[in-house]
C-alpha cells in the first residue's frame, strides 16, 4: 500500500481506537490479509479498499485519489486486472476524476510495447462501457485512442472511430464522425464491419439519401453475408432504396419476395413492405389491406403516416380523420419518445401527412405552419426529398399562406445546399 493511502486509513483506524483486527472484524478482510496490506507483503486490491473505506465510515471512491498507484507492479508498469476494474468502476460510478492521473500515464509512455498494452486496456474498458449501455462514458475513452492515433493498434482505432460515430449518430456531430468511419472501415474486424454498415445505412435512411443506402448497407453487406438477419436487412433497404431511385415494382417485390425466405419475422415484414410497395407505385387500393396488417403490431406507427397519405390522396379525409383520431395516443408517445433513429424519422413522416391532411381539409394557416415546420426540420437533418415534398404542396397552397408564412418560405429556398434543380421546382 502506498504512502499516502496507508496514512489515510491508519489515521481514522487510530482516531476510532482501532486495532488490525478490529478493521478485520469490520470489513470482512480476514486479520492476516490485513496484516499483509499494511506490512506492505501484499497489494490493496479495489476490492478490499471498498470493504475497508465502508468499514471505517468513508463513502465508496473517497479514498480513490491514492488507489492508482496501487496499480503498478514491481517493475512499475501498469497490472492490467487492477488497470482495467479501477477505470471500469471510475467511469461507471461516476468517478473518472480520480483516474485521470491513471490515464496520464497510459497514454504518455514512451515505450511503444507497453503504450500498447496500455491502449488495449482502455479500449477494453471503453467496450465493456458501452456493453452495459454507457455509452457516454465509453466515448470518453474512445476518443483518447483516437486522439493517440496510433498506427499500431490500427484495428482498434478503427473501432473507436465507428463507435464514436455510433454514439454520435443522432446529433449534430454524426455526419463529422461518419467521414473517420468510412475511411477506416477496412481496418475493421468482418463483424464490426457488418454493424457498421448497418448503422451508416440507418443513418442515410433517416437522411432519405438513398444511393447512400444502396451502396453502402445493401452491396456491401451483401458481399459480406449471403444469410440471416443481415443479410435480410441488406435486401429490406435495397428495396427501399430503389424504390426512391426509380426501380420497378417488379424489381422491389423480387427483392421482398428474397427476403420474406429468412426467416418467419422477415417473412411477416414482406407481407407489410409488399402491400406498402404497392402505395408507392400508386395502387392506393391496397390501403385498406395495408392498415389491416398494421393495426395489431406495436410498431403500427411505422405505417401510419402512409395509410394518411393514401387516404388523402384517395380524398378520404374521413378516414384520415378517423386514423387521427384512433391511433393519436400512439402519435403522442411516438412524439414523446422520438429519440431513437427510427421513430425520429416516422415522426417526420408522420408530421409531413399530418400536415398535408391539414392542407388538404382546408385547416389553413395551420397546415402551411406545420408544412413549413417539417420542410425546416428535414432540412436540419439533411433529408433534401422531404424538403422537396413539403415545399411542392406549399405551392399548391401558397395562396392561402400569411404574410410571415411567405417569409418562412423565402428563407427556406434561400438555405445553403439547396439543388438549383429543386429551386426551379418551387420558383
Amino acid at each position: 500500500m502506498n504512502a499516502d493511502l496507508f496514512k489515510e486509513i491508519q489515521c481514522i483506524c487510530l482516531e476510532k481506537g482501532w486495532t488490525k483486527t478490529d478493521l478485520a472484524g469490520e470489513s470482512g478482510i480476514h486479520i492476516s490479509e490485513i496484516s499483509r496490506i499494511f506490512n506492505h507483503k501484499r497489494s490493496l486490491t479495489l476490492k478490499y479498499l471498498d470493504a475497508i473505506s465502508e468499514a471505517i465510515g468513508l463513502e465508496e471512491g473517497a479514498l480513490y485519489s491514492y488507489f492508482y498507484e496501487e496499480c503498478f507492479n514491481e517493475e512499475q508498469i501498469l497490472d492490467k486486472r487492477k488497470s482495467v476494474q479501477f477505470l471500469f468502476k471510475c467511469f461507471t460510478n461516476g468517478y473518472e476524476e480520480h483516474c485521470q492521473n491513471l490515464l496520464l500515464v497510459m497514454t504518455s509512455e514512451k515505450s511503444v510495447t507497453i503504450q500498447i498494452d496500455y491502449l488495449n486496456y482502455i479500449f477494453f474498458v471503453a467496450e465493456e462501457l458501452f456493453k452495459v449501455g454507457k455509452e457516454e462514458k465509453a466515448l470518453f475513452l474512445y476518443e483518447i485512442i483516437i486522439e493517440c492515433d496510433s498506427k499500431d493498434v490500427l484495428e482498434l482505432l478503427a473501432i473507436s472511430y465507428y463507435r464514436r460515430f455510433y454514439i454520435l449518430r443522432m446529433t449534430e456531430d454524426g455526419h463529422h464522425a461518419l467521414t473517420y468511419v468510412l475511411e477506416y472501415l477496412y481496418c475493421m474486424p468482418k463483424k464490426v464491419r457488418m454493424e457498421a454498415y448497418l448503422w451508416i445505412s440507418a443513418f442515410y435512411y433517416r437522411r432519405e439519401q438513398w444511393e447512400e443506402v444502396l451502396f453502402y448497407y445493401a452491396e456491401r453487406l451483401r458481399e459480406l453475408v449471403k444469410s440471416g438477419e443481415y443479410y435480410g436487412r441488406a435486401l429490406m433497404y435495397k428495396s427501399f432504396a430503389l424504390a426512391r431511385l426509380g426501380g420497378s415494382l417488379e424489381e422491389i417485390i423480387e427483392l421482398i419476395e428474397q427476403y420474406a425466405g429468412v426467416n418467419d419475422y422477415f417473412a411477416d415484414l414482406a407481407i407489410g413492405n409488399r402491400l406498402a410497395s404497392y402505395l408507392d407505385y400508386g395502387q392506393l387500393e391496397y390501403v385498406d389491406q395495408y392498415l389491416s396488417w398494421l393495426e395489431d403490431r406495436e410498431d403500427v406507427y411505422v405505417g401510419l403516416p402512409k395509410v394518411l397519405e393514401a387516404f388523402i390522396r384517395l380524398n378520404r379525409l374521413d378516414d384520415a380523420k378517423r386514423i387521427l383520431d384512433l391511433y393519436q395516443h400512439t402519435i403522442d408517445e411516438l412524439i414523446i419518445h422520438a429519440e431513437p433513429w427510427l421513430k425520429q424519422k416516422v415522426h417526420l413522416d408522420f408530421r409531413y401527412a399530418y400536415a398535408f391532411y391539414q392542407c388538404e381539409s382546408l385547416q389553413l394557416p395551420n397546415g402551411l405552419d406545420e408544412l413549413l415546420d417539417v420542410a425546416y426540420t428535414a432540412n436540419q437533418i439533411g433529408n433534401l426529398e422531404r424538403f422537396n415534398k413539403c415545399l411542392l404542396i406549399y405551392w399548391r397552397y401558397k395562396d392561402h399562406a400569411t404574410s410571415e408564412q411567405i417569409s418562412k418560405y423565402i428563407k427556406l429556398l434561400s438555405i445553403n445546399g439547396i439543388k438549383e434543380s429543386s429551386m426551379r421546382n418551387f420558383a
